[in-house]
């Protein structure tokens, strides 16, 4: 991924682009920091030709700056980036062997994220988080607790089997920590041998839990031994099918494989929402649970605010809300003329995808976002004469 838009808690439309396309001059709309989760650049700083550098040498793969235009609809990232930063920092912790000291902020950390989920913060769209090769799986971590326990809320799960189910999410790759790195990283396709040892992960977590002095609650270490079994029977590592496969473990592996397909790794680009969307919906009963997928699709959009799309008028715009029940008729706000289409409203108008990342580059590069709309515009005004 090269380009993705989002927004901030202040309805701001803000960029996260790959630091190989930074230009001095943009502006961070957010703080970036390092692998150790150490602060690199405090939010508004200006890049010049020297910051550029040195993201790309600490090896920052994105950052977010400061975007196109202004939106009235307010949209807040769940997690803010300093927790973010702190629960990464527990799970990288706990799967270094720092066991002892770790439980208790394991603990603390899925109460902090469940407290922060039950205060009716809105779940909108893509929770990744961009980190560099070595940082994915504890990113992916922390992003596939916040979906599970989403998803939980929304199955009406009580406080306690929320923080069970968190607690199984947040630590589910745990076992990946023995897996060789070049095997985890490798950019081709693996060899059977190495496919074998990538499947092992599922019981090396559940053996580092068995290991563990502290106690964990037996229907959270099954979603560590569970989260990549499927419904048809062909998961692993023990090949359950249908309702052998216990609930909260089947959350976990539909956030689990949503968040890993939406996400950019060394070996392919991230697929974006709304083809991810079509295939967690055309998987119900197949790969998943038809009342998980059910329920995961009520947590996530295919077309979350701040996407960036092309209408079949030929207009830019960038989605600023999305209508209870109508997740592909969103309100879409025009680039540059402000103009809000409600494609509910407009039945004629439908979306025909997300603008690819090249062509979003070239138009903030070059500077014809405006030049794009504007003659958009003009075709439009012509056509209806």
């Amino acid at each position: 991924m090269r380009v993705r838009v989002n927004l901030t808690e202040r309805g701001v439309v803000l960029l996260k682009i790959s630091t190989k396309f930074l230009l001095p001059g943009m502006k961070l709309a957010r703080p970036v920091y390092g692998k150790n989760g150490e602060l690199l650049l405090k939010k508004g700083v200006v890049l010049t030709a020297g910051y550029v550098m040195s993201l790309r040498r600490c090896g920052i793969l994105a950052v977010d700056v400061d975007g196109l235009t202004d939106l009235s609809e307010e949209h807040r990232n769940l997690l803010e980036d300093e927790v973010r930063s702190d629960v990464m920092n527990v799970v990288r912790g706990w799967s270094q062997g720092e066991k002892r000291k770790g439980f208790e902020r394991v603990v603390e950390t899925v109460e902090r994220i469940v407290d922060e989920i039950l205060s009716g913060k809105e779940v909108i769209g893509n929770l990744t988080e961009i980190c560099s090769a070595d940082m994915y799986t504890y990113a992916h971590s922390v992003d596939v607790c916040v979906l599970s326990l989403t998803v939980g809320v929304k199955l009406g799960y009580s406080r306690k089997d929320l923080l069970l189910l968190g607690m199984g999410s947040l630590l589910h790759d745990l076992g990946k920590s023995r897996v060789p790195p070049e095997i985890l990283n490798k950019p081709g396709k693996l060899t059977p041998g190495e496919f074998r040892e990538i499947k092992k992960h599922p019981v090396y977590g559940y053996k580092i839990i068995l290991e563990s002095q502290d106690r964990i609650d037996s229907r959270s270490a099954a979603v560590i031994l569970n989260h990549h079994e499927r419904y048809d029977g062909t998961g692993y590592p023990r090949g359950l099918k249908g309702e052998e496969i216990d609930e909260m473990s089947a959350i976990c592996a539909v956030a689990d494989v949503y968040n890993a397909i939406t996400t950019d790794r060394v070996y392919r680009k991230a697929y974006p929402p709304h083809e991810a969307y079509e295939m967690v919906m055309a998987s119900g009963n197949l790969m998943f649970s038809a009342r998980v997928v059910e329920a995961f699709l009520k947590c996530v959009l295919p077309y979350p605010p701040g996407s960036v799309v092309r209408l079949s008028n030929d207009l830019i715009g960038v989605v600023s809300r999305v209508k209870q029940g109508f997740p592909f008729r969103p309100v879409v706000r025009i680039v540059n003329s402000g103009e809000e289409l409600d494609l509910l409203q407009e039945s004629s108008v439908v979306i025909t995808g997300l603008l690819r990342s090249e062509e979003l580059r070239d138009l903030l590069t070059k500077g014809g976002m405006s030049g794009a709309a504007a003659a958009s515009s003009s075709g439009r005004a012509a056509g209806n004469n």
